[in-house]
C-alpha cells in the first residue's frame, strides 16, 4: 500500500493526513498518536541532524527509546525552513494536508512567512496545531521551560508530594504527553467542525493548562475554600514489602477495607470508620505488609482487599490485564522492538489491532522526492531542490 494513499490507509484518521513540523517530544507524542490512529504522518526534519530525537540517549550501549516509541510509523521529509525557497515548498505541501501541527516559539514561523495566516491561504480547510509550553500568548509566551518547569507554574508540582515537605522530582515527563493528548482531542474536535463548515481552524495546546486541567478539582477546592490534600488513611499508601518491592492499598471503602484486615490477619480493625484512629491502622498495615512478598499480596487479597502492584517498566508484559489488553506490541522491524500500544481503542479492537504505526522510524529524509512528488512536483523540480539544498 502507498503510504500517501489515504483512500486506503486504516483506521479512524485513515484519510487525514499531517505534517509535523515539530521537535523533541511534545509534538512527537501528539502525531505520534495520530500515526497509531492511522494518520499519514509527514515528519519535516532539518537537513544535518534532523530531529533532536534521533540522538537524545545516543550512547554506544543504549537504545533510542524515545525516537522508536514516538517516531515509528512516520515519514521523513527533508527540508531546510530557513532555506530562502522553503515558503514555496511548503505552501505547496500544506495544500495537500489536512492538518499542520508545529512547536515552535510563537511568532517564529510567521517571521519566516510560513505561519497561520499565510499558509492558510493555500488551504482554507486546514487544521493548524500549535503545540506550546505556556501558549501562544500572554507574558510567558516566549519563556523557555521544561516538564516540571510547566508542572510547578499549574500547581501540579505542588499535588504530587504527599507528607514531604520537598515536591518529588518525577523521573517521567508527565505535562509533555498530556499535553500532546489534549493536541490530539483539539485536532480531532476541529476535523468534526470543519466537515460542517468547510473551514479550518487553529488549535492552542499547551502544557502549562494542561497541566492545570489534570488538577483543576484541586483548583477549584483551593480556590473556594482552605485547600486540603487527602490526609493519612492506612486504606490509600504505598508500602513496602519483604522483599522491598512496593503494593499500592487503596481499601477506603468498608468492604474492601475488611477484605484487607481479614487478610493481614487484623480483623479487630475492620470496624473502624475511614478517618478513626488512623495512625494505629497505618501502623498495623505497614508491619503486616512487610512481612510477605509484594507479589503474594498482589495475589490475595489483590484489588478486593486494595492491593496493587507497583510496576516496573520491566513487568508490563508480563502484567496480566496489560497481556490480556495486548498494552505492549512490537515494531516490524529486526529486533522485534517492543513500545507501547494505541491507548485508544475503537470498535473492540486490541491493542495489538489499533496500534497502526508500526514500522520503525525512517532514516532522514528518506520520503522526501515521494512525499514531494505527492505534492505535484516534478521529477526536474525536485532535482532542482536538492540541488539548491533547499530538501
Amino acid at each position: 500500500m502507498d503510504a500517501g494513499d489515504r483512500s486506503t490507509r486504516p483506521g479512524p484518521l485513515g484519510h487525514v493526513r499531517v505534517l509535523d513540523l515539530t521537535r523533541l517530544y511534545p509534538g512527537a507524542y501528539c502525531t505520534g498518536l495520530l500515526a497509531d490512529l492511522g494518520a499519514d504522518v509527514v515528519k519535516v526534519e532539518a537537513p544535518g541532524a534532523g530531529d533532536g530525537l534521533r540522538f537524545v540517549e545516543a550512547t554506544p550501549d543504549s537504545v533510542l527509546a524515545a525516537h522508536l516509541s514516538l517516531n515509528r510509523g512516520k515519514r521523513s521529509l527533508r527540508l531546510d525552513l530557513k532555506h530562502p525557497r522553503a515558503q514555496e515548498v511548503l505552501r505547496r505541501l500544506v495544500a495537500t494536508v489536512d492538518v499542520v501541527v508545529e512547536s515552535m516559539r510563537p511568532g517564529m514561523l510567521d517571521g519566516l512567512g510560513l505561519g497561520f495566516d499565510a499558509l492558510r491561504e493555500e488551504n482554507p480547510r486546514l487544521v493548524w496545531c500549535s503545540l506550546t509550553g505556556f501558549g501562544s500568548d500572554g507574558p510567558l509566551a516566549d519563556a523557555p521551560g521544561h516538564d516540571i518547569t510547566y508542572l510547578g507554574v499549574a500547581g501540579a508540582l505542588s499535588m504530587l508530594g504527599h507528607g514531604t515537605a520537598e515536591p518529588p522530582l518525577p523521573d517521567a515527563v508527565i505535562s509533555v504527553p498530556l499535553a500532546a493528548m489534549t493536541a490530539v482531542a483539539g485536532i480531532s474536535a476541529a476535523l468534526v467542525q470543519r466537515e460542517r463548515t468547510g473551514v479550518g481552524a487553529r488549535v492552542d495546546a499547551n502544557m502549562l493548562e494542561s497541566s492545570m486541567w489534570m488538577v483543576q478539582d484541586h483548583v477549584t477546592r483551593g480556590l473556594v475554600g482552605p485547600a486540603a490534600g487527602w490526609g493519612d488513611f492506612a486504606g490509600r499508601g504505598i508500602y513496602r514489602c519483604a522483599d522491598g518491592r512496593h503494593v499500592t492499598v487503596t481499601a477506603s471503602e468498608p468492604r474492601s477495607w475488611a477484605a484487607l484486615c481479614a487478610a493481614i490477619g487484623r480483623e479487630d480493625l475492620a470496624g473502624l470508620a475511614l478517618g478513626e484512629e488512623e495512625p494505629r491502622k497505618i501502623e498495623a498495615v505497614t508491619a503486616a505488609l512487610a512481612t510477605r512478598p509484594a507479589a503474594e499480596w498482589v495475589r490475595s487479597p489483590g484489588l478486593a482487599g486494595g492491593v496493587g502492584p507497583v510496576n516496573r517498566p520491566e513487568d508490563l508484559p508480563a502484567e496480566p490485564q496489560v497481556a490480556a489488553r495486548k498494552g505492549v506490541v512490537t515494531l516490524d522491524d529486526e529486533a522485534a522492538t517492543p513500545v507501547v500500544a494505541n491507548p485508544i481503542r475503537v470498535d473492540g479492537a486490541d491493542g495489538d489491532t489499533s496500534s497502526l504505526a508500526r514500522t520503525p522510524p525512517p532514516d532522514l529524509g528518506a520520503d522526501t522526492d515521494a512525499v514531494l512528488a505527492e505534492a505535484g512536483f516534478g521529477i526536474d523540480e525536485i532535482a532542482d531542490l536538492h540541488a539548491d539544498a533547499v530538501v
